[in-house]
This record gives structure tokens, C-alpha cells and sequence, in this order.
């Protein structure tokens, strides 16, 4: 799949969730990849309406429960919140897209847009793409 690297918090979350959708699977995987999946919704978290209050709650998905890469949940929250990233969570082998190659090139244009300190370099000087997605 081809990707554009222009791709921005609305756009990447779609394609990451395609793919999520793409790739569950109902039966588990095998016990040796087993760390790399996790159990749940294909469908990202959803919130209630605010009640008078303004609380809200998690919304439940109606969505049977199938198995998903780990790497394409963690990204799909860290994009869809916009959340800050540190070299050590970037380069867990459990977070690496290296699986979706378009998604690996999206998400690091994404990083270097949106937090362009963080996607040159680290503390030692050395490019963030030594550290993450091997």
C-alpha cells in the first residue's frame, strides 16, 4: 500500500484503522507471537455525550472482539491524541510499524511535523530513526 507522507491526525488515524480492520484476526496467533497482538475492538475508543455534568464515559463497542497488532493500536492513540512520545516507547520492538511500510513512513512524517525536536535527534545526537523502527 502507498502512502502519502503528507498525512495528518485525521487522515493517518483512518489509514491505521483500516489496516487494523485489515489485519484482525479471530483465532489467537501463535503462543510465540503472541506479545505482538492484543484482545479487543477494531474500533477506536469512543466517549458517551456529556451528561449535565460534563462527564463522559467510555463507550462500549458493539464490535465483536478479535485480535490486533500491538503497533497499530499504540499509534492509532498516539496519533488520534496527539500525544507526546519518548525515544524509549518509539523504539519498544512492540511499537514498531515495520510490518506497514506506509504506515512506518506516515508516522515518522507525522513525528517530524508535529514534534520536529523530537524527530532529529535525541539527547546523544543521534537520529531518531537509529532508535525506532528497526
Amino acid at each position: 500500500m502507498e502512502v502519502s507522507a503528507e498525512l495528518d491526525r485525521t487522515t493517518l488515524p483512518a489509514l491505521i484503522d483500516r489496516t487494523v480492520r485489515a489485519e484482525a484476526r479471530e483465532d489467537a496467533p501463535p503462543q510465540a507471537k503472541r506479545g505482538e497482538w492484543m484482545y479487543g475492538s477494531v474500533e477506536p475508543l469512543g466517549f458517551t455525550e456529556p451528561d449535565a455534568h460534563g462527564w463522559m464515559a467510555i463507550a462500549l463497542s458493539a464490535s465483536p472482539k478479535r485480535w490486533i497488532p500491538r503497533a497499530l493500536c499504540f499509534w492509532r492513540e498516539v496519533v488520534s491524541m496527539g500525544a507526546n512520545v519518548s525515544l524509549e516507547q518509539m523504539a519498544h520492538p512492540a511499537h514498531a510499524p515495520a510490518r506497514w511500510p506506509g504506515i512506518e513512513r506516515a508516522v515518522l512524517a507525522y513525528i517530524a511535523a508535529s514534534f520536529p525536536p523530537l524527530a532529529l535527534t535525541d539527547s546523544a545526537g543521534e537520529s531518531i530513526t537509529r532508535h525506532c523502527f528497526k
